[in-house]
């Protein structure tokens, strides 16, 4: 059921953000489990008929009760009623963590759906947001720990633009990494403490509150003296693509999502095609990466109808075969054509190839996962995948592709795109589309044209070229004009060329 127990030192920080908690007021928890948060309330003293619980789990209802607590068992998310609207002064908790893919979402999909569906809430902490908000009071506040994927997910944009509505957020605090990892969880957690104003007459006080946002902490020991605040207006969450939650960026990129065009307007990307068979319709191409990964395959496979296919690369200037972008990687700029797709008529019939998208034309391939920002170019002739590798066409001729390429596996790109769009290992055409876009002059233009075509015949001659020089070149130079525009401050720089640049990160092999 997703349960996640909180530590105590969390849990005794949760509680003091909510502020004084008066004689008669009701708290909730509404996912109480073994009771950490009930234990520490009564700790602070608190009044046990304030409490309220409730749980699905009916083997944690004798142990609430023995602490004089009241005890529903209850399945809060489709436990609505008119009456559980508008009606706790508090709400804590740790919500449990089960997405769309967990037992409990798929046997209740439809009845979620039809409570949250607007919402499009797709895992089970981000209903119990939804939920305990319409519970809460006017003036009613909510502290919870969550995964932090909510805060920039493009999935999740309706759950932001709802607490926006309908919530000051006082506080967003990032917990310690590795807060769950005793119980064998691995997500990055984070705090949020949220007050109930919701309503057209409550838009300024929403508009003009200040959260108080604190980077990511070490440990449980860092809670009372937090290293890095920054304080933000909650207006300035309407500003990136999104709404994004942001948590650490600079005024000057801020500005630059505000005044900027977007790369929508030079650069279009198309979902791709679906095979429903890949191990079936698609190949390896002898000499590749790949083809060695199924070679080391095939040697436990005896059965040879089950065997992966290797081809030879002649081979895709049939007509039974053509070049297929499937892998997703970091591998930036170029990469030979590893994967070849079956292109015979009978087997053409089972595919899903969506219409009016323009296939087989040149343009650029980014990685839909990866752990950094990677753009390859894409020569003609090409199809690809609808999940690891977004075809992009350039549509603006001031552009060329070799500088498209240049400024998409910049530092300053890296940044804009994983660094804030989405800090996963995954990015959508939409956020690639969503990032600003200053045209560069002619001189900025040339130059990079000229590295990136450098590092492209480097790498067409060997794969593991090294272009750090050239891509240096390239990063000082994007930076420089954007810098001119927006006033980047020095301390941005520093950030690029640090964590956001090839030469400090290592690339994640998505191969294997």
């Amino acid at each position: 059921m997703g349960i996640v127990i909180t530590p105590p030192k969390t849990a005794e920080y949760i509680i003091s953000r909510l502020g004084l908690i008066k004689e008669g007021q009701k708290i909730l928890d509404p996912c109480v489990g073994p009771g950490i948060f009930v234990k520490k309330l009564l700790e602070c003293g608190i009044d046990k008929n304030q409490i309220i619980t409730y749980d699905i789990n009916p083997s944690f209802k004798h142990d609430i009760e023995m602490l004089g607590v009241s005890f529903k068992l209850q399945d809060t998310l489709l436990s609505l009623y008119p009456d559980s609207y508008n009606e706790f002064d508090f709400i804590v908790g740790n919500p449990p963590y089960l997405n769309k893919a967990s037992s409990y979402v798929r046997k209740n999909r439809l009845k979620l759906r039809s409570i949250y569906g607007k919402i499009n809430a797709h895992e089970t902490y981000a209903m119990f947001i939804v939920n305990s908000i319409w519970r809460l009071k006017e003036g009613g506040r909510l502290g919870f720990i969550t995964s932090d994927s909510f805060l920039t997910l493009s999935t999740h944009r309706k759950l932001r633009k709802f607490i926006l509505r309908n919530c000051i957020i006082n506080e967003i605090l990032l917990a310690p990494k590795n807060l769950f990892s005793k119980q064998k969880v691995s997500t990055n957690p984070v705090i949020i403490i949220l007050t109930k104003f919701s309503g057209q007459k409550n838009k300024n006080i929403r508009e003009n509150n200040v959260i108080k946002v604190i980077t990511r902490i070490n440990s449980e020991d860092d809670y009372p003296a937090h290293k890095i605040v920054n304080k933000i207006k909650q207006l300035k969450y309407n500003s990136l693509p999104f709404n994004i939650f942001y948590i650490d960026v600079e005024e000057q990129v801020i500005k630059l999502f505000e005044e900027a065009p977007r790369l929508e307007d030079y650069i279009q990307g198309f979902i791709g095609m679906h095979t429903h068979d890949n191990k079936k319709y698609i190949a390896a191409v002898k000499g590749t990466k790949l083809a060695e990964i199924f070679n080391k395959r095939n040697t436990n496979i005896s059965d040879l109808n089950r065997k992966y296919k290797i081809i030879k690369r002649e081979d895709l200037e049939s007509e039974e075969w053509i070049p297929y972008l499937k892998q997703g990687g970091a591998d930036q700029y170029y990469r030979p054509i590893m994967e070849a797709l079956d292109w015979n008529k009978n087997s053409r019939k089972n595919y899903d190839i969506p219409k009016n998208v323009p296939f087989e034309k040149e343009g650029i391939v980014i990685s839909g996962v990866s752990s950094k920002l990677a753009a390859r170019y894409m020569p003609k002739g090409c199809f690809w995948d609808s999940n690891k590798a977004i075809g992009f066409i350039v549509k603006n001729k001031s552009i060329s592709i070799l500088f498209m390429l240049g400024l998409l596996n910049s530092s300053l790109y890296n940044y804009l795109a994983k660094g804030i769009i989405n800090n996963t290992n995954s990015i959508q055409i939409t956020g690639i589309q969503a990032l600003p876009f200053i045209l560069p002059n002619i001189e900025t233009k040339i130059k990079v044209e000229k590295l990136v075509n450098e590092i492209i015949k480097g790498k067409r001659t060997n794969q593991n070229y090294d272009y750090i020089d050239f891509q240096k070149e390239i990063d000082d130079l994007i930076y420089t004009l954007y810098s001119n525009r927006f006033n980047f401050p020095s301390n941005l720089k520093k950030k690029l060329d640090g964590t956001y640049s090839i030469y400090k990160n290592k690339p994640i092999n998505i191969l294997n």
